[in-house]
């Protein structure tokens, strides 16, 4: 590493993709140790994140992340690739992954990027089951007739709690997500091959009907990170005096800079760029007419780490 002391510029990653039976899973950002994004420009060029983390702690991601997740990034970026089904998981809550796994636990966010002629996405219970009848249905490949399934769109997005049972067809998704993989693996379709995990996570799932509060509009907030849909359609300056985050920007449309000190960061689609929580001023400029990011940051987390949802009786 450089000089400890010189400020924190932005920093753009590159990216990990690893093929799965489904498609493919591109790291965009991620602290996981079996991925750890590579920075790519700045001063910090050919650091990973692990180590930019180790070195400056809350310099990058304020003292709120730094309190809760200490030295790990707190959140993921991943784009998933499904050309097939993926298949049917569940996530724990982050009571559950400490006390059982001594990690945090996964809320996740979808936001559809792409969706093809077969696009669906499976979403917790058509209605309240027991779990009798989904055990028995994930053992003789009833499971399907019990999901709650939509048609996505491009540009809506979907709330993955811990307990929701997921899954995903012929869609391409970005997914933000708590920086953990710890998820279960309750079916898998037509497919054989692969470890299933229904009875270590037999307990977390959630067996009522489906919420309708899961597909999201607008700001999305949660404790482990809050999302907001930003179209960019003309140059706006932050300047974050009181604001205790690192910021991050993915491109999704047409193009955009992010200028800090006098350096350009550009951002085509499907790039991202971390501004550290000590640049905090920076300037955000429009390449094209419909240019559209999404923002990713942690704000202030309550006490109460799960996320609320309203149940449909």
């Amino acid at each position: 590493m450089e000089n400890v002391n010189k400020k924190l510029t932005p920093l753009k990653f590159l990216h990990d993709v690893q093929e799965l039976p489904w498609g493919n899973v591109e790291y965009k950002l991620a602290d996981l140790g079996f991925v750890d994004s590579m920075a790519c420009e700045g001063w910090l060029k050919g650091n990973t994140l692990s180590d930019i983390m180790q070195t400056y702690l809350e310099r990058v991601v304020g003292e709120t992340s730094f309190d809760w997740y200490g030295t790990q990034f707190p959140v993921m970026v991943k784009r998933l690739s499904i050309k097939g089904r993926s298949s049917l998981h569940v996530n724990p809550d982050d009571e559950v992954a400490e006390q059982r796994y001594d990690s945090f636990g996964r809320t996740s966010l979808w936001y559809v990027e792409e969706a093809g002629p077969k696009a669906q996405i499976f979403l917790g219970f058509k209605k309240s089951v027991t779990a009798d009848q989904f055990y028995r249905a994930c053992q003789n490949g009833s499971v399907e007739s019990m999901l709650h399934t939509v048609t996505p769109h491009p540009g809506e997005m979907y709330l993955l709690s811990p307990g929701l049972v997921h899954a995903a067809q012929d869609v391409t998704l970005i997914e933000v997500a708590e920086s953990s993989e710890l998820w279960f693996r309750l079916f898998d379709w037509e497919r054989k091959d692969r470890e299933l995990h229904l009875e270590e996570a037999f307990d977390l799932i959630d067996l009522r009907k489906a919420s309708s509060g899961i597909r999201r509009e607008g700001t999305v907030v949660t404790p482990q990170f809050t999302l907001q849909p930003l179209p960019l359609k003309e140059a706006l300056k932050s300047t974050r005096d009181q604001d205790d985050t690192f910021l991050l920007y993915i491109c999704i449309k047409g193009g955009a800079v992010v200028q800090a000190d006098g350096t350009n960061y550009k951002m085509k689609p499907g790039e991202l760029v971390l501004v550290p929580a000590e640049c905090n001023e920076f300037f955000l400029l429009p390449e094209a007419a419909d240019t559209f990011l999404l923002e990713i940051r942690m704000d202030p987390r309550p006490d109460n780490d799960l996320v609320s949802e309203e149940v449909e009786e």
